[in-house]
């Protein structure tokens, strides 16, 4: 019953607030930077210099965490929300990193096989089907041969109480109440997700090797697509 209470009172409170304004709040909490620590270490458990696009890059916060770890790394960050990537720009400038307003729904403007990795964290499961597809048409186009998507998403797996009776575990922030607000706003749509399995039809049509995991304790999934050398 207290964690019924205190997850209402939570709501009310983001209620207040506008969607953009508690999502910047949670890239600032403790506990954003360990959904997206996976993905990271995907990523930087290969010490070679490699060309990073992520797409739906919002604030910055994944290419922050990835330049940190290895500086070799080029990386590019994409959003079609203006206001996102001048937030990027003001909260991180490094040399190898740059960032840049895509128009929805028009391709990608780079060239064919020039990105090692693309990525998507908690963005293709709010998109329609067809933005879904064409959007990682787009993606397997920049992707060199060999080169691998990897898609992060919300599990629902796991109930919002449960959930919440987990969020000690994160480092401390008084933003962690930005958890409880992205689980609660994303447990149905991501297990709709994983029950569609959405990325692995399309990884078969699209002849892409495909594998998951579960990771952010069991509350997100983590899956990898590699684009295979034709022989």
């Amino acid at each position: 019953m207290k964690y019924i209470l205190i997850i209402g009172l939570i709501i009310l409170v983001s209620l207040k607030l506008s969607a953009m304004s508690i999502f910047l709040q949670a890239t600032k909490s403790g506990w954003y930077p360990e959904f997206l620590q996976s993905v990271v270490i995907t990523i930087t458990s290969n010490n070679k210099p490699q060309k990073i696009l992520d797409i739906g890059t919002g604030p910055g916060t994944l290419p922050q965490m990835l330049i940190q770890k290895n500086e070799a790394l080029q990386i590019t960050g994409i959003d079609i929300d203006k206001s996102m990537i001048a937030e990027a720009k003001r909260r991180l400038t490094h040399q190898n990193v740059s960032f840049r307003h895509q128009i929805a729904n028009e391709p990608l403007p780079f060239a064919d096989s020039e990105f090692d990795i693309v990525t998507f964290c908690s963005a293709l499961f709010l998109l329609d089907d067809s933005a879904k597809k064409s959007l990682l048409d787009e993606a397997k186009r920049v992707l060199k041969p060999n080169g691998k998507i990897i898609a992060l998403t919300p599990s629902g797996k796991k109930s919002i109480i449960s959930s919440f009776a987990g969020v000690w575990k994160y480092p401390f922030s008084s933003r962690n109440y930005t958890f409880m607000v992205w689980k609660t706003a994303t447990t149905n749509s991501g297990r709709k997700w994983q029950k569609q399995k959405w990325l692995f039809d399309y990884a078969t049509q699209s002849k892409l090797q495909y594998s998951s995991s579960l990771t952010f304790n069991d509350n997100a999934s983590l899956e990898i697509l590699t684009k295979q050398v034709n022989k």
